[in-house]
């Protein structure tokens, strides 16, 4: 029974975790908030590649925030170190959408 109680602990915690990451990805891709990402951003962006580098960034802060939701709802339901694979899947992708809308956009 305490193992159960620990999991859908951990499982809303990683759901939340997630929630936050997606909230934040919305923000900085359809609302265009580049001063979320980090405020040096600001100034090193262009404003006509401001678009395109919040949409990168975005989708990349969404798609960890979809991985760690993921991985919450499977930890609340399933007891197998199988479930961080969703988080791990979001993670590499989404700082690799990061890492490429940085090198492309950040001059």
């Amino acid at each position: 029974m305490r193992d159960t109680v620990w999991f859908i602990g951990i499982g809303v915690l990683f759901a939340l975790l997630g929630f936050l990451f997606i909230c934040l990805g919305l923000q900085i891709w359809k609302k265009q908030k580049i001063s979320l990402i980090i405020s040096y951003h600001c100034d090193k962006v262009s404003e006509e590649n401001k678009r395109a580098y919040c949409t990168l960034a975005g989708i990349g802060v969404l798609v960890m925030g979809v991985g760690f939701f993921l991985c919450g709802i499977c930890t609340a339901f399933v007891r197998s170190a199988l479930v961080f694979v969703p988080m791990t899947a979001g993670l590499v992708s989404g700082i690799a959408l990061l890492t490429s809308a940085v090198l492309k956009y950040n001059r």
